[in-house]
């Protein structure tokens, strides 16, 4: 089986429509450019990974046996018209060389204080990305997450930054809504790929089962 079919699991859930989690978590299908459902706005803080370039967002299309019609200025404006509609207190969002200038001059468009921290990803210091920290209210310079890989960030949120709700608007197969969900936190979130998101539905209703799907 294709590694893109994660096992088939989609095939157990119904993953259209609003699907209710524990700790009032919510998740759902969706393409960002046409739509963002309303719970979105329950995210006082959101991390977001999202495709970084126009083959990036061609092939997430791609693997969700979905046409791309847009390019990647309509998606990131897109993008940052979700986030504003969210209205986080706090955000964090993933880039990399090829988004990083066009992100890091809207996020200070937004945000009073945007912190840059150095990252990767899968475990691989080679894999280079940035973690951008925005927010118009807090100052704190969270040192403890520059230089380590992006999902022990994600892990660190989680459990240290205390909020009321974390949501991602491209949640891939769901390692924020894993950590949150780890550590008893509410969470919402968005995922173009049904067969993606069933991963972390999978993992929550199989107590905790299939860790190695969010390796591959």
């Amino acid at each position: 089986m294709c590694k893109w079919e994660y096992k088939g699991i989609y095939k157990n859930y119904n993953m259209v429509g609003i699907i209710d989690l524990p700790n009032n978590s919510k998740v759902q299908v969706c393409d960002l450019i046409l739509n963002m459902p309303p719970f979105m706005k329950n995210a006082d803080v959101l991390f977001i990974d999202p495709p970084c370039s126009q083959g990036n967002l061609t092939s997430f299309y791609t693997k969700a046996d979905k046409r791309n019609l847009n390019t990647f200025d309509i998606f990131y404006k897109s993008l940052f018209k979700r986030i504003d509609d969210s209205n986080p207190d706090l955000l964090f969002l993933e880039v990399f060389k090829s988004n990083f200038d066009v992100f890091l001059t809207n996020c200070k468009l937004r945000y009073e204080f945007v912190y840059i921290y150095d990252s990767f990803y899968y475990k691989n210091k080679k894999n280079k990305c940035w973690i951008l920290q925005c927010s118009n209210k807090i100052k704190k310079f969270y040192e403890e997450i520059n230089n380590i890989d992006e999902e022990a960030i994600i892990k660190w949120i989680c459990k240290n930054i205390d909020f009321k709700c974390i949501g991602d608007l491209c949640m891939g197969r769901g390692l924020v809504g894993k950590y949150a969900y780890l550590n008893d936190k509410s969470f919402v979130g968005t995922e173009l790929n049904p067969k993606r998101l069933a991963v972390l539905i999978d993992f929550i209703n199989n107590n905790r089962g299939n860790y190695d799907l969010f390796a591959d």
